[in-house]
């Protein structure tokens, strides 16, 4: 993937210069003895101290950085191979110089040095611009500690990369430093818990520091995939500069905007979009594609549209919202990302006379879990379209290759995003409404040969009936037995599979199949589980604790009905009793009921996430409601034999 570039040339001198607060090899007390995290003990590494000290000089924004890194176990030994990217791209935007590194080992209490040679620090190039220093740190052991710094130039000053405060292993003590010269003027966002509560701030003419201590790894959590939107981090953008006569920074008194709104930052987006002629008032889909799209209404003509571009044209994995190529070679080659596969779809949308525009979001798991009221460009890192199809609204998406017209990924399923319009460009709010349940219906039953016979229909619904399809779909193009679409479970045959596929006329795929287990001979007591098969008969949270909201994706509800008959021969021992359960809050709910009349056993439970997004102060709470439900979805019901006298 490329890095977004904005280069804007810089004719100034800044003369301060920083002291580092850390040494290289000068350590505390604490530094030697530490063998633990007290807040996450079973870290194998630890970033005792990490800083950044950034200037601007000569046209560019230098940055220092300073790294000190113990490791604790075995397993964090791998530490001692570090790597650095940066982005050269065609004219250097990025370089590295500089590097130092030293590893410390203490034997008897006495710290032995050995400095990194040369032949220990290389550089390769990875592709696409971006290249990488590597160091390789000899003598590793536990309780080493490894230290490096080095220099990086920037010449792109509108966009500053910021600084992250954690790692994915955990860090005492992280600080970040800037000065900022009079003639630039920068909106800083900050995000994170800690980032708000209890961070170290220093702001004095122009110099701006943050220092944040005990943080957390930033590692995936059950339920939290997104984690990069919660980090501690703060970030910069040019919003205006004092420009001279010459045309460069200097101490003149005109200020000009930098992407200072939204309608400036839409039209710098749209030019590109229009330069690479995805702006056509000419029909695209008649001059390069040799299609009828035609049909009755707006929604007919556009779902022709939508699958000509699934069925025919190939996706690549790169995404983001700046297309490379034109969309002259894009019909031609019938390949593309999903950002000009979108954009191409929008081209073909108003050239038939429909309403379309594309709309900048910041996916899941970009680095910000909402957006900010100021047009800050790093924010966003995707596109989707929103259309307006016989007076309805409409959000597109070619980003999946099966998924049916209108469906959108859902990591872009977010709150808000940046509508481009032509001098109009504004945030507007993101609804993508859906109802992804689950119903499974089973029927039990003993047959005569003695085995356990449990017939299921399983209808999943929108975004749950696409996860089905995908998995589907991989089992088929691997020429894999169907079976595998379903977990192995002891004892247990899956068999008569039968799926139907409805998602684009109905919005779900319908799953038949039949479960079979041998019941023993001479067992008198038969343990039917009618509902290990769902999704939460085992529990996900396992772990103390947590350090990031639960992320169950969207609201959505599982529904189960089992009838279980019970046999001539048989009666009823036991079977789970009814109960209901939530949190503080409602964000989750869970019921459960059961009779038994005439012969059969009826239950029916009910699993429903209302609100999606469950706080870490309530993960106790959910942790020990999701040990009940799974306890409930996995008892059993038992029948006895009945013995003759």
């Amino acid at each position: 993937m490329k890095k977004s570039i904005f280069v804007l040339s810089l004719f100034f001198i800044v003369g301060s210069v920083f002291s580092q607060k850390v040494k290289m090899g000068e350590f505390t007390d604490q530094d030697i003895e530490l063998t633990e995290v007290s807040f996450e003990k079973d870290a194998d590494a630890v970033v005792l101290w990490e800083q950044g000290q950034s200037k601007f000089y000569s046209g560019l924004l230098e940055t220092s950085y300073f790294f000190r890194v113990k490791i604790l176990k075995e397993s964090g030994k791998d530490r001692g191979d570090v790597r650095i990217s940066y982005y050269v791209g065609d004219d250097r935007i990025e370089d590295i110089n500089g590097i130092k590194a030293t590893v410390t080992n203490f034997v008897n209490g006495k710290p032995e040095e050995e400095k990194v040679g040369k032949e220990n620090i290389f550089d390769v190039e990875i592709g696409d611009g971006w290249r990488e220093a590597r160091i390789t740190f000899p003598n590793v052991q536990v309780g080493s500690i490894l230290e490096y710094s080095y220099k990086k130039s920037d010449k792109n000053i509108t966009l500053l990369d910021g600084w992250t405060f954690q790692n994915d292993i955990p860090t005492l003590a992280s600080t970040y430093e800037i000065t900022i010269i009079p003639q630039l003027d920068y909106r800083m966002i900050g995000q994170g818990e800690k980032y708000f509560t209890t961070t170290e701030k220093v702001a004095s003419n122009g110099l701006y520091s943050w220092t944040l201590r005990d943080l957390h790894s930033l590692k995936e959590e059950p339920y939290m995939k997104n984690y990069n939107d919660y980090k501690e981090r703060v970030e910069f953008q040019l919003a205006a500069y004092q420009a001279g006569s010459s045309g460069g920074y200097t101490s003149g008194p005109e200020w000009k905007d930098v992407l200072s709104n939204w309608v400036d930052l839409g039209n710098e987006v749209l030019s590109d979009y229009k330069e690479k002629g995805y702006f056509r008032s000419n029909p695209i889909e008649k001059e390069f594609l040799s299609v009828d799209f035609s049909g009755e209404t707006e929604k007919e003509k556009a779902q022709k549209a939508y699958y000509f571009f699934q069925d025919n044209f190939i996706l690549k994995d790169d995404g983001g919202f700046w297309p490379e190529q034109w969309i002259n070679p894009l019909l031609k080659s019938k390949s593309g990302t999903p950002e000009e596969l979108n954009l191409a779809l929008m081209g073909v949308l108003k050239s038939m006379g429909i309403e379309c525009a594309p709309v900048l979001i910041g996916s899941k798991g970009n680095g910000r879990s909402n957006l900010v009221p100021f047009p800050f460009l790093k924010q966003f890192n995707e596109i989707i379209l929103i259309a307006k199809l016989d007076g309805k609204d409409y959000y597109l998406d070619l980003s999946d290759p099966i998924a049916p017209f209108g469906y959108v990924g859902l990591n872009k399923h977010v709150k808000a995003g940046l509508l481009l319009e032509k001098d109009q460009s504004a945030l507007i709010p993101i609804d993508i409404k859906h109802s992804s349940n689950t119903i499974m219906m089973t029927d039990v039953s003993i047959s005569e040969e003695n085995v356990i016979e449990m017939n299921n229909t399983l209808r999943t619904y929108y975004y749950e009936g696409l996860k089905v399809a995908r998995v589907a779909k991989r089992l088929k193009d691997d020429n894999e037995p169907i079976e595998k679409l379903f977990k192995e479970q002891d004892g247990i045959t899956f068999s008569e599979i039968e799926l139907a596929d409805d998602l684009q006329e109905k919005n779900y795929i319908s799953t038949k199949f039949k479960m079979t287990k041998e019941i023993g001979d001479g067992e008198t007591l038969i343990a039917i589980n009618p509902l290990t098969f769902t999704s939460y008969s085992k529990n996900p949270f396992t772990q103390e604790y947590r350090v990031f909201p639960v992320d169950f994706g969207f609201a959505f509800a599982e529904t189960y009905n089992a009838k279980i008959n019970i046999p001539e021969g048989y009666e009823l021992d036991d079977y789970p009793l009814t109960e209901r359960i939530t949190i503080p809050g409602n964000a989750v709910a869970f019921s459960y009921s059961s009779t038994a009349m005439d012969g059969v056993v009826n239950i029916v439970a009910k699993f429903e996430v209302k609100n999606p997004m469950i706080e870490p102060v309530l993960y106790p709470d959910l942790k020990f409601f999701m040990e009940t439900v799974a306890s409930k979805l996995s008892a059993p019901v038992i029948l006895k034999k009945i013995t003759k006298p």
